[in-house]
């Protein structure tokens, strides 16, 4: 909050390299569950769905990590990967609206929850 406004400033380049980190980690953890045989079709889709939700966690890390307001820009950053998730999901699958809106309330959640473990982190690491 550096204009004295009760509004947060948003670093939009944090929020956007929280999203890419996410996408990056599920996608590689993605292709490691496809090729090493544990996700197939017809199996495995309780896994990718905890994957998907950890990527949602690392957005809000890293984005966390690169801002003042970590809560926000975790949440922002998990909305972002989200919405990209969603598209994708969108595009390629009929994917029910019901699933991409309860995604995006996940989303806000989990990036949110990924923003204050990196606020907690930095409090931790100053402290000592």
């Amino acid at each position: 909050m550096s204009d004295g406004s009760r509004w947060p400033t948003i670093r939009w380049g944090a929020v956007a390299i929280g999203a890419m980190a996410g996408l990056v980690v599920g996608l590689l953890a993605f292709i490691v569950l496809g090729v090493s045989g544990l996700v197939a079709p017809g199996r495995g889709e309780i896994l990718l769905l905890f994957v998907q939700f950890l990527s949602l966690v690392v957005a809000g890390y890293v984005a966390g990590r690169l801002s003042d307001t970590s809560e926000v820009h975790g949440g922002l950053a998990a909305l972002l990967s989200a919405f990209v998730s969603g598209i994708i999901s969108v595009t390629s699958t009929s994917v029910p609206l019901a699933g991409i809106i309860t995604l995006t309330l996940v989303a806000a959640v989990l990036g949110s929850a990924g923003g204050v473990l990196a606020r907690w982190q930095q409090d931790a690491t100053e402290d000592s």
